[in-house]
């Protein structure tokens, strides 16, 4: 008799046909310091978060960001959340955000790349009032999981994370809004192709 669930190469049993969303959102919050900063001009933030300043500690095992190599161990571990780093700086760059999932999970770390934001665009002032913000939403799939680990997760009740130190600048994700975002970017990108393809057809 077929239950749904089937033993990986690992000896995992999985659940067949199912997928598990976890939906985050990785960003940085950056404060410029005045006129009178000096050379570090700005304080900022790097974080990850639940989609909806959910707890996603139940999920997460541990957050690593690496930032620029020039700072002082660049290779930050955050073990509980709020997952967030707080540093000073001058300049813009790539940062790496990688996610472990708990053991039981038996998933591969995650990792999502987020550039800094120091400043606005060029036609907007700097201020000291609020600070530069710079959001993407990620929708993270665990493709047929664990069994065990997928009703621990149904079972956990959801509760509010801790609040980021840049909390009330944060957005609200919905996460329909922005699949059907998604969904409208794949289908531009669909006709983009499909008329190259015409074109391309048409020339030979």
């Amino acid at each position: 008799m077929d239950d749904g669930t089937f033993i990986d190469e690992q000896g995992n049993r999985r659940l067949r046909d199912t997928e598990f969303i976890l939906p985050v959102v990785v960003g940085t919050c950056a404060w410029w310091l005045g006129k009178k900063a000096g050379d570090v001009t700005h304080r900022w933030t790097v974080y990850l978060r639940g989609a909806n300043n959910q707890d996603i500690s139940h999920l997460v095992h541990k957050v690593t960001f690496e930032l620029h190599h020039t700072f002082p161990n660049p290779h930050r571990v955050v073990l509980q959340p709020p997952y967030e780093v707080t540093e000073q700086g001058w300049g813009e760059f790539d940062i790496n955000i990688t996610l472990s999932f708990s053991p039981d999970s038996r998933e591969k770390d995650v990792s999502i790349l987020h550039r800094l934001k120091l400043y606005e665009d060029e036609n907007t002032p700097n201020t000291t009032k609020k600070p530069v913000m710079s959001e993407i939403y990620e929708e993270l799939v665990f493709s047929e999981p664990v069994e065990a680990f997928y009703r621990r997760i149904a079972a956990t009740p959801p509760r509010p994370a801790p609040p980021l130190s840049c909390q009330p600048y944060t957005s609200q994700h919905e996460e329909r809004a922005e699949a059907e975002k998604l969904k409208e970017c794949r289908a531009r990108v669909a006709a983009m192709v499909a008329e190259v393809r015409k074109d391309f057809e048409g020339a030979r």
